[in-house]
């Protein structure tokens, strides 16, 4: 487990699992907790950096700022910046997207164009403790399962555009007080965001809203309680994807449905829900793994179900199978 303050112990820790000789690209915001992650990174021992930076144009003169900031905090420290500006909230319109999510899609495709160029696909960014509560919380009111609910993890994977990008957050186990502690003390310059404290963004909601009212409602301070639900969940989610290739459920044409019947239904919807995705089967979730489930159980014909993107599942002769959709 990560430690909880910024000090040489968690950059020794750091420095075991992210090497410091290699190059990566530091996603920068200008806002208090990014700039606090490169002056830490800095101070780590970490100089083969290069700043990634969005304007996302949705506060004019303040995004702008913020822009500038980031172009002169390379500038002093002799590395390089990749900055660009995209009118975001065209974006969200055209995509029908909430500004949040067409923020975040806007931002990675950025880091894997910089990535292309830079030949570097290591990207580190200043999630902390308070974003991985809100993010365990949002995907807890959206139905996700364990692997939603173990939250972000401090090294991860992502595939952008076709390039893999391998994410480190350093300051995930890090608390909120101990950045802004951390930035007073070393007199970091930052940019405050004013769209923080606005109710338009659901994580807004959650943080300003929603926890405040659930910490009212148990007389105490929940976060410590929503980082150790998340850490069991995630602990969990290692065990059972460590087990999924041990099943001998796959088979060249499927999945085998007497083996499918034999497991308990935790790990048999597990399997199902890893073949349906790396079979391309678009938006599966829990009801799509349910319905597919039933067919592999059932001993009913015709065993045929119809799933998003025009795929359909089939149960033939004890092989559960997969019809694409046709040319």
């Amino acid at each position: 487990m990560m430690r909880t303050d910024l000090n040489e112990r968690l950059a020794t820790e750091l420095r075991e699992w992210m090497p410091v000789g290699q190059r990566y690209l530091v996603a920068l915001s200008g806002g208090r907790d990014s700039m606090a992650l490169m002056h830490f990174l800095n101070v780590a021992g970490y100089r083969d950096l290069v700043l990634c930076h969005v304007n996302h144009c949705l506060r004019g003169e303040e995004s702008d700022g913020d822009e500038v900031l980031v172009k002169e905090t390379g500038e002093a420290m002799g590395l390089r910046v990749f900055s660009t500006r995209i009118g975001v909230k065209a974006i969200a319109e055209k995509r029908k997207l909430s500004i949040e999510t067409a923020a975040r899609e806007v931002r990675y495709s950025w880091f894997a164009e910089v990535a292309r160029k830079e030949k570097c696909c290591r990207v580190v960014t200043a999630h902390h403790s308070e974003d991985q509560v809100e993010t365990v919380l949002i995907n807890f009111f959206r139905g996700s399962g364990s692997r939603g609910i173990s939250g972000m993890k401090c090294h991860s994977h992502r595939d952008v555009d076709g390039v893999e990008l391998e994410l480190f957050r350093p300051l995930l186990a890090v608390e909120r007080e101990r950045i802004d502690k951390y930035v007073e003390v070393n007199g970091i310059a930052f940019r405050e965001d004013s769209s923080n404290a606005e109710a338009f963004a659901l994580r807004n909601r959650v943080r300003h809203r929603l926890l405040p009212e659930v910490e009212s409602i148990f007389g105490r301070n929940v976060r410590g309680a929503v980082l150790r639900a998340a850490e069991l969940s995630r602990r969990d989610e290692a065990w059972m994807q460590a087990n999924l290739d041990n099943l001998s459920v796959k088979m060249s044409k499927g999945l085998d449905v007497k083996r499918l019947r034999e497991l308990p239904e935790a790990l048999r919807d597990r399997c199902i829900m890893g073949w349906l995705r790396e079979s391309g089967v678009p938006n599966c979730g829990f009801d799509e793994v349910s319905r597919v489930s039933e067919v592999a159980m059932s001993m009913d014909r015709p065993a045929k179900l119809s799933l998003p993107g025009d795929f359909h599942v089939r149960r033939r002769e004890g092989v559960l199978f997969l019809e694409g959709p046709q040319p």
